[in-house]
């Protein structure tokens, strides 16, 4: 997998002429799918490249429009016409302001598939913290967890601000998580590496939030996963949106949202849209 200025290339047919691009956050060694394995299913002559993140001295101001700075700015050194632009999960606020950019560019509408989108929310950052907390459970005795757990509770309850949040959880995060690699004997490069990527992706979720993507997503087709807390079902319980249809067209995919990429329907019906035969939905 080739990586040039911002893109993850997964995808380069002989004489290509339209894009596929896609947006996630695929740097955290996570056992979900990836758009790697959808892009090995597709049959479709377009390229397929994916957004890789801005180095951490970048991100580590970035807001959610200066992600899609970066992105366009290195996809506009090599630009050729976008036939999609996709998004899963939380990559799915940032793949909407990305086809925005495109069709203002190229004076016409590439289709935006969304897979499990979500949208960024405080709960989000807390889930997050916790979930790496619970990794270091089998490092640090019992009663350091205890004490990060309610540490990062407190930085919670004080913070309303997904920045602050995100920025006093990011600090937590390396404090902890510097001690406990150490004592498990890693060089600190090495923690170095572990840890800002997960404190990035807690940065990429909170930029994220200062996007709203409902205006585009009304005009999307999203694939939903039957996992009862991913994508639409998690923002439909969150409230946003309201009652009004949250994308232009869902469709159910029986599988769970970590096989969502890799699904060899999801993959046959993208490939129908790209080719502009959605019969198959």
């Amino acid at each position: 997998m080739a990586r040039a200025d911002g893109w993850r290339v997964h995808a380069e047919p002989d004489h290509a002429e339209r894009v596929i691009l896609a947006v996630d956050f695929d740097a955290t060694g996570r056992p979900e799918a990836r758009f790697a394995d959808l892009a090995g299913r597709l049959k479709t002559d377009c390229a397929f490249w994916e957004t890789a993140p801005p180095d951490l001295d970048t991100e580590r101001t970035a807001s959610g429009t200066a992600y899609i700075d970066y992105w366009w700015a290195a996809f506009q050194r090599r630009a050729r016409p976008v036939a999609a632009v996709m998004g899963f999960c939380g990559g799915a606020v940032y793949a909407a302001a990305l086809s925005e950019r495109v069709a203002a560019w190229q004076g016409s509408e590439p289709q935006l598939l969304l897979f499990d989108p979500e949208i960024a929310v405080p709960q989000t950052l807390v889930w997050q913290f916790h979930k790496v907390v619970g990794y270091l459970a089998g490092v640090l005795p019992p009663e350091d967890i205890m004490r990060a757990q309610a540490a990062g509770q407190a930085e919670i309850d004080r913070h309303s601000g997904m920045a602050e949040m995100c920025e006093a959880l990011v600090k937590l995060t390396l404090d902890m998580g510097d001690v406990a690699f150490a004592q498990a004997g890693l060089s600190k490069p090495l923690r170095d590496e572990l840890m800002g990527t997960f404190c990035s992706f807690l940065r990429y979720l909170a930029a994220a939030s200062e996007l709203d993507p409902l205006p585009r997503w009304r005009g999307a087709t999203a694939f939903q996963s039957v996992t009862e807390l991913s994508g639409l079902h998690a923002v439909r319980l969150s409230g946003i949106g309201g009652d009004g249809p949250l994308v232009g067209r869902e469709i159910v995919v029986q599988d769970e949202h970590a096989k969502l990429l890799a699904n060899d329907e999801v993959a046959a019906a993208v490939s129908d849209l790209l080719a502009g035969d959605g019969s198959r939905q």
